[in-house]
């Protein structure tokens, strides 16, 4: 189906005297008592006149010439509010709104803006080179997902579909959201709730994985192009840095498309020509000419580096794919950790629901269903997965099981992913997990599927992006704790580490007392295999609890691969506090638990449930008709 058209509102603009072309804002100083603001106008008159200017109670007259008329008005806020990302603080926005008169004509604007410092910092290092953002003078660790259009037929997109996206990105901890380059600058809607929920953007320009022209016309496109986004979206104050396209750097440096193309010397001299000219000149001469300096942040192609050079793990950004492409095992991504990962990640399915919607009601759920097979974008999609799945899970025979156990398969690669990077901060800044969502229903690399619903990875994602992480990193024989601290303030508190068998039985304890400063990765404790004496590592798992200022932080570390592990059948007990509200326990460890609920989304799921202790889990909406999952059915041929 074709996809090409004109999908926007086409407007007809008429005017009489006046005409605002552009107003836009600079701040040009920023502490904490004072901000000062110049706002510009590029104002059309068809007649020398005076103008009167409202905002802020406040009236200013302006002479125009007639023509187009560039001035600028400043302004100072005293005690200014700053606007934060997710996590970090209040995203506080100021709202002007201006009203330009002359005689009985008056055009208005609203300008809606945070007060903020981005810094994109690149500093050479014994390593190679820093690559990371400040924001307010902080540095700041960027954790999020790469956004694709949610639709093939993009007008489609309600504003429904986009509060739900950004709320659940929110939801999961996330501060920044990568708009790729193969898909569409996004509706104006999409970077005001960014604005409003404290989501970065990076900003791809549309183009990848290709060799565009290099003719006049062409150029001329691109420049104009260049103009009329870089005007829109210059306002939005999540805008964190333009970047020229996606992996074209990389194609030319690493996916051998001269020799497949045939290409002479002459015709490679003159394409990679032509992507200078594009990405190194006009594109960078465009946002120069229309930005000020603090807010110029360009990023000629991401990545920098194809992530087969060791390079692209000591400078710039990378998209790491060993994993899956590679065919290397997850552990992988604790070797192979980036200054700033901004791709990565593994499929997994969509949720059962949303499987359920490819088909016709007398279809039979099959994985090797030819519906299942067409809905897989990777030509060898389904065998990577199952290379993968059987490396650490057992492999289910039941539609239903499988999906559920793909779905885990896809969370624990890249929690692996994840939690190495945040492990390695400040070396690594930045972890952009390949993608967010999907355009439709599909087994992808998404964490939302094509309904808007979590899945398993989603919930991962949530839990390994917290402001305060416990991680585990094993090296041969030696577990390293670490707690990742992403708050602007210190934690002092008490660590609690316990080894508990599957039955609940607690085999070895020990406490600390610690001080995790702010904004670190800390080396808090580091175990040795003498800690299982007694029990046996297929049969107990870490318990790591932490105690700071009256919040509690948690993680359980398990030590062998899911295969592995001698789990129990679990009894697992549901009490219904109200339509929406559970309370459920178990006997023995329930691993991985999946509820499923048709369509309803759980505050938590996917997660592990210990022993004698209760959980409080919320429904979006009322609970009617619960199943429940986990993964000791998964691996037990008789339960299958």
């Amino acid at each position: 189906m074709v996809t090409v058209a004109i999908y926007k509102p086409i407007e007809l603009i008429s005017w009489n005297n006046l005409k605002l072309n552009d107003l836009s804002y600079e701040i040009v100083k920023l502490d904490k008592n004072q901000a000062k603001v110049k706002f510009k106008f590029i104002i059309q008159s068809e007649q020398n006149t005076t103008v009167e200017i409202n905002f802020n109670q406040k009236k200013i007259t302006q002479k125009l010439t007639k023509g187009i008329n560039y001035f600028s008005i400043d302004e100072t806020i005293q005690n200014p509010k700053l606007w934060w990302p997710n996590g970090m603080g209040e995203q506080y926005l100021y709202d002007y709104q201006f009203k330009i008169r002359q005689g009985n004509e008056q055009v208005s604007k609203h300008l809606k803006f945070g007060l903020r410092t981005i810094e994109l910092v690149q500093e050479k290092d014994n390593v190679g080179s820093s690559f990371y953002f400040k924001v307010n003078g902080i540095p700041t660790y960027m954790k999020g997902a790469n956004y694709i259009p949610q639709d093939n037929f993009v007008s489609r997109v309600s504003k429904n579909d986009y509060e739900k996206l950004i709320n659940s990105s929110v939801e999961a901890n996330m501060n920044m959201i990568r708009i790729w380059g193969g898909g569409i600058y996004e509706d104006d809607y999409f970077y005001e709730l960014c604005d409003e929920k404290g989501l970065l953007v990076w900003q791809d320009f549309m183009y990848a994985c290709a060799f565009y022209p290099g003719d006049q016309d062409f150029l001329n496109n691109v420049k104009q192009e260049t103009i009329d986004q870089v005007n829109r979206l210059k306002n939005h104050t999540s805008i964190a840095l333009w970047c020229g396209n996606n992996e074209i750097d990389e194609a030319w440096h690493n996916w051998g498309y001269q020799k497949q193309m045939g290409w002479s010397k002459q015709d490679s001299l003159s394409i990679w020509k032509d992507y200078q000219t594009t990405f190194h000149h006009i594109i960078p001469n465009v946002l120069d000419s229309i930005l000020s300096k603090s807010e110029n942040r360009y990023w000629p192609s991401s990545p920098s580096i194809g992530w087969g050079r060791k390079e692209s793990l000591t400078q710039g950004d990378s998209h790491y794919w060993g994993v899956w492409w590679g065919m290397e095992p997850f552990e992988t991504y604790e070797k192979k950790v980036p200054r700033f990962a901004s791709e990565y990640g593994f499929q997994g399915m969509p949720t059962l629901e949303t499987v359920k919607s490819m088909f016709s009601e007398k279809d039979t759920l099959s994985k090797n269903s030819v519906t299942i097979l067409v809905h897989q974008k990777h030509p060898k999609g389904w065998e990577t997965i199952n290379e993968y799945m059987q490396l650490d899970y057992a492999i289910p025979t039941d539609f239903v099981q499988y999906n559920y156990v793909s779905q885990l398969l896809q969370a624990r690669g890249t929690q692996i992913g994840i939690e190495a990077h945040r492990r390695a901060k400040p070396y690594n800044m930045g972890s952009l997990y390949w993608q967010l969502n999907d355009v439709w229903p599909v087994t992808s690399w998404a964490s939302l599927d094509k309904l808007g619903n979590w899945k398993a990875l989603h919930y991962q994602v949530k839990r390994s992006f917290e402001n305060v992480l416990i991680s585990v990193e094993k090296e041969e024989n030696v577990y390293k704790i670490y707690i990742i601290n992403d708050l602007l303030k210190d934690l002092k508190g008490k660590v609690k580490f316990s080894i508990i068998d599957f039955n609940g039985n607690k085999r070895w304890t020990n406490d600390k007392d610690v001080i995790i400063s702010s904004n670190s990765s800390t080396k808090i404790l580091e175990l040795s295999n003498e800690v299982l004496k007694g029990t046996s590592s297929i049969k107990s798992f870490l318990r790591i609890e932490f105690e700071s200022n009256r919040e509690k932080y948690s993680s359980n570390y398990f030590f062998e691969k899911p295969k592995d592990l001698a789990l129990t059948k679990p009894t697992i007990k549901i009490k219904k506090i109200s339509s929406n509200q559970i309370e459920i326990s178990t006997n023995v460890l329930a691993k991985d638990v999946y509820l499923l609920d048709g369509n309803n989304q759980f505050d938590d799921n996917f997660f592990d449930l210990i022993p004698n202790e209760t959980r409080i889990i919320n429904g979006e909406k009322a609970i009617q008709n619960l199943k429940i999952y986990s993964l000791y059915e998964t691996m037990n041929a008789e339960n299958q």
